[in-house]
């Protein structure tokens, strides 16, 4: 007789753990004429939201995107319009899931798992980023830090997210393809889980994962393996 473990609720970030960047990658990069113009960014954008957490000075993640654009463009010496940032960020509410998504997704409902996604992006962006890729209809709930005015990986934010779901964060485990998100995570007692995405890498000064996978189907077998077989 095969004794079945307790199945974790299952948390997702979104933005190139579930959907392919790629294409925001590159306009960002034409936008500043910059091949590593979307690293740069990219990289200010995480540092300034973890600055509003630090000064208790809550923008949503679009206000932040734009602002570190333009200051991202100003560092390289470009000049780009207010309007140009605003369409080249519009991508983001496009953007397509990565081949292994949906069949992974697919797995671990049949399999019985709870499933939620946790982002940093305003709940209006999610909403239409998982209504434009076709991911609603798979998410419990889709929650946004947006509701709290705190940004992952503050432990705030997890623990918020285990209030909303009615379980302990020990009863979480988090999927994402950012080593930051998941030092975050596991800082406030979630389970965690790493996508090793194109260009990521794991934190080595934070505690390892519980699993890794190239991609979200073979991470679903590990777990439905792990807490069903």
């Amino acid at each position: 007789m095969t004794i079945q473990k307790i199945k974790p609720v299952l948390v997702f970030d979104v933005n190139e753990t579930l959907l392919d960047m790629t294409p925001l990658k590159k306009a960002v990069n034409i936008l500043l004429s910059e091949e590593q113009g979307f690293r740069i960014w990219f990289g200010m954008l995480l540092h300034y939201s973890t600055v509003s957490n630090s000064i208790n000075e809550y923008h949503n993640f679009t206000t932040i995107a734009a602002a570190t654009l333009e200051m991202t463009a100003t560092s390289m010496h470009k000049k780009v319009t207010e309007e140009k940032i605003k369409e080249t960020l519009s991508v983001i509410k496009s953007l397509q899931t990565y081949p292994d998504v949906i069949k992974g997704l697919q797995l671990l409902k049949e399999n019985g798992f709870r499933i939620i996604t946790l982002t940093n992006s305003p709940e209006s962006a999610l909403n239409e980023q998982l209504k434009n890729s076709n991911l609603t209809t798979y998410f419990e709930q889709a929650l946004s830090i947006d509701t709290i005015g705190k940004y992952k990986p503050a432990k705030e934010t997890y623990f918020w997210a285990a209030e909303k779901l009615a379980v302990k964060p020990e009863e979480m485990l988090m999927i994402a393809a950012h080593a930051w998100d998941l030092a975050g995570a596991s800082h406030a007692g979630l389970a965690t889980g790493f996508i090793a995405r194109e260009g990521q890498a794991l934190y080595s000064l934070s505690k390892k994962p519980d699993f890794v996978a190239n991609d979200i189907l073979a991470m679903a077998e590990q777990l439905v393996t792990a807490y069903t077989e």
